[in-house]
Protein backbone atom coordinates (compact mmCIF):
# COMPACT_ATOMS: atom_id res chain seq x y z
CA UNK A 1 0.00 0.00 0.00
CA UNK A 2 1.59 3.73 -1.00
CA UNK A 3 2.49 5.88 1.86
CA UNK A 4 -0.17 8.93 2.78
CA UNK A 5 1.63 12.51 3.06
CA UNK A 6 0.97 13.46 6.23
CA UNK A 7 -0.60 17.21 5.40
CA UNK A 8 -0.72 17.71 9.18
CA UNK A 9 3.55 18.03 9.16
CA UNK A 10 3.93 21.19 6.92
CA UNK A 11 4.19 24.62 8.87
CA UNK A 12 2.07 26.76 6.15
CA UNK A 13 4.27 29.93 7.05
CA UNK A 14 7.37 28.42 5.85
CA UNK A 15 8.47 27.86 2.27
CA UNK A 16 9.63 24.34 1.38
CA UNK A 17 12.84 23.43 -1.50
CA UNK A 18 11.93 20.17 -3.04
CA UNK A 19 14.30 18.39 -0.64
CA UNK A 20 12.62 19.74 2.60
CA UNK A 21 9.02 19.26 1.26
CA UNK A 22 9.84 15.36 0.02
CA UNK A 23 11.44 14.75 3.88
CA UNK A 24 9.03 16.45 5.64
CA UNK A 25 6.28 14.66 3.55
CA UNK A 26 8.00 11.15 3.79
CA UNK A 27 8.35 10.86 -0.16
CA UNK A 28 10.54 10.75 -2.64
CA UNK A 29 11.76 14.03 -4.18
CA UNK A 30 10.58 12.53 -7.70
CA UNK A 31 7.42 12.78 -6.25
CA UNK A 32 7.29 16.62 -5.54
CA UNK A 33 8.52 16.81 -8.89
CA UNK A 34 6.26 15.14 -10.29
CA UNK A 35 3.70 16.85 -8.74
CA UNK A 36 5.48 20.76 -9.50
CA UNK A 37 5.69 19.17 -13.52
CA UNK A 38 2.22 18.80 -13.51
CA UNK A 39 0.86 22.09 -12.53
CA UNK A 40 -0.84 20.72 -9.54
CA UNK A 41 1.52 22.26 -6.93
CA UNK A 42 2.25 25.89 -7.48
CA UNK A 43 5.80 26.90 -6.75
CA UNK A 44 8.20 30.10 -6.34
CA UNK A 45 10.83 29.51 -9.92
CA UNK A 46 12.34 32.85 -10.03
CA UNK A 47 15.00 31.90 -7.05
CA UNK A 48 17.18 28.65 -6.70
CA UNK A 49 16.97 26.51 -4.77
CA UNK A 50 12.84 26.08 -6.33
CA UNK A 51 10.75 26.92 -3.26
CA UNK A 52 7.59 26.08 -2.28
CA UNK A 53 5.16 27.60 0.04
CA UNK A 54 3.65 25.63 3.05
CA UNK A 55 0.37 26.76 2.29
CA UNK A 56 0.47 25.93 -1.13
CA UNK A 57 1.90 22.23 0.16
CA UNK A 58 -0.47 22.14 2.58
CA UNK A 59 -3.53 22.73 0.17
CA UNK A 60 -2.16 20.48 -2.67
CA UNK A 61 -1.69 17.31 0.01
CA UNK A 62 -5.30 17.96 1.11
CA UNK A 63 -6.59 18.21 -2.21
CA UNK A 64 -5.58 14.98 -3.07
CA UNK A 65 -6.80 12.94 -0.54
CA UNK A 66 -9.51 10.28 -1.18
CA UNK A 67 -12.65 11.13 0.44
CA UNK A 68 -13.96 9.14 3.34
CA UNK A 69 -16.19 6.42 2.74
CA UNK A 70 -19.54 6.62 4.68
CA UNK A 71 -21.08 3.38 4.72
CA UNK A 72 -25.42 3.23 5.34
CA UNK A 73 -26.84 0.69 7.93
CA UNK A 74 -27.05 -1.78 5.27
CA UNK A 75 -23.58 -1.61 3.52
CA UNK A 76 -20.21 -2.83 4.72
CA UNK A 77 -16.83 -1.72 3.54
CA UNK A 78 -15.16 -4.00 1.14
CA UNK A 79 -11.44 -4.44 1.46
CA UNK A 80 -11.14 -6.16 -2.19
CA UNK A 81 -13.59 -3.70 -3.94
CA UNK A 82 -12.23 -0.61 -2.08
CA UNK A 83 -15.92 0.84 -1.46
CA UNK A 84 -18.94 1.02 0.96
CA UNK A 85 -21.03 -2.23 -0.96
CA UNK A 86 -24.31 -4.22 0.02
CA UNK A 87 -24.91 -7.43 0.92
CA UNK A 88 -25.12 -9.97 -1.41
CA UNK A 89 -28.67 -11.34 -1.90
CA UNK A 90 -29.65 -8.87 0.72
CA UNK A 91 -28.37 -11.62 3.54
CA UNK A 92 -26.04 -10.88 6.21
CA UNK A 93 -25.50 -13.01 9.53
CA UNK A 94 -25.09 -11.53 13.23
CA UNK A 95 -22.32 -13.03 15.47
CA UNK A 96 -22.83 -13.41 18.93
CA UNK A 97 -20.58 -11.06 21.30
CA UNK A 98 -20.92 -9.60 24.25
CA UNK A 99 -21.28 -5.85 25.11
CA UNK A 100 -23.07 -3.15 23.38
CA UNK A 101 -22.70 -3.78 20.25
CA UNK A 102 -22.86 -6.94 17.88
CA UNK A 103 -21.03 -7.72 14.95
CA UNK A 104 -22.58 -8.54 11.49
CA UNK A 105 -21.16 -10.74 8.80
CA UNK A 106 -21.84 -9.95 4.77
CA UNK A 107 -20.88 -10.71 1.38
CA UNK A 108 -19.85 -8.29 -0.96
CA UNK A 109 -22.72 -8.04 -3.97
CA UNK A 110 -19.96 -7.33 -6.11
CA UNK A 111 -16.24 -10.01 -5.42
CA UNK A 112 -18.07 -12.26 -2.88
CA UNK A 113 -15.67 -11.49 -0.19
CA UNK A 114 -16.41 -11.15 3.52
CA UNK A 115 -16.90 -8.18 4.75
CA UNK A 116 -17.64 -7.45 8.96
CA UNK A 117 -19.51 -4.57 10.73
CA UNK A 118 -19.95 -3.99 14.17
CA UNK A 119 -23.19 -1.93 15.23
CA UNK A 120 -25.01 -1.40 18.21
CA UNK A 121 -27.75 -3.74 19.49
CA UNK A 122 -30.20 -0.74 19.32
CA UNK A 123 -29.74 -1.41 15.32
CA UNK A 124 -30.42 -4.66 14.87
CA UNK A 125 -34.38 -4.05 14.06
CA UNK A 126 -33.13 -1.31 11.75
CA UNK A 127 -30.83 -3.65 9.51
CA UNK A 128 -33.47 -6.50 9.48
CA UNK A 129 -35.94 -4.74 7.91
CA UNK A 130 -33.07 -3.81 5.37
CA UNK A 131 -31.52 -6.92 4.68
CA UNK A 132 -32.63 -10.46 5.83
CA UNK A 133 -31.03 -11.29 9.46
CA UNK A 134 -29.52 -14.78 10.45
CA UNK A 135 -27.75 -15.77 13.23
CA UNK A 136 -27.92 -15.58 17.16
CA UNK A 137 -29.44 -13.33 19.62
CA UNK A 138 -27.67 -11.01 22.03
CA UNK A 139 -25.80 -13.12 24.76
CA UNK A 140 -28.11 -12.93 28.27
CA UNK A 141 -26.99 -12.77 31.44
CA UNK A 142 -26.75 -15.76 33.80
CA UNK A 143 -29.32 -14.11 35.92
CA UNK A 144 -31.57 -13.44 32.94
CA UNK A 145 -32.11 -16.98 31.88
CA UNK A 146 -35.09 -19.67 32.88
CA UNK A 147 -32.76 -22.45 32.43
CA UNK A 148 -30.21 -23.49 34.93
CA UNK A 149 -26.48 -23.75 33.06
CA UNK A 150 -25.65 -27.84 32.62
CA UNK A 151 -22.27 -27.54 33.62
CA UNK A 152 -21.74 -31.21 34.57
CA UNK A 153 -18.20 -32.12 33.70
CA UNK A 154 -17.40 -30.31 36.78
CA UNK A 155 -18.66 -32.59 38.84
CA UNK A 156 -16.23 -35.71 39.77
CA UNK A 157 -17.31 -39.03 40.19
CA UNK A 158 -17.47 -41.20 42.83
Amino acid sequence: MAHKPNWRAIRIHRSYSVDEAARTLGVAKVTVRRWIRRGGLHVIDDCKPTLILGAELSTYVKRRRSPKHKCRLDQCYCMRCREPKAAALAEAELIQSQGASAMVRMLCETCATVMHKRISWKQVPQLSALVSLSGVQPVKHLSETTQPCVNDHCHKEV
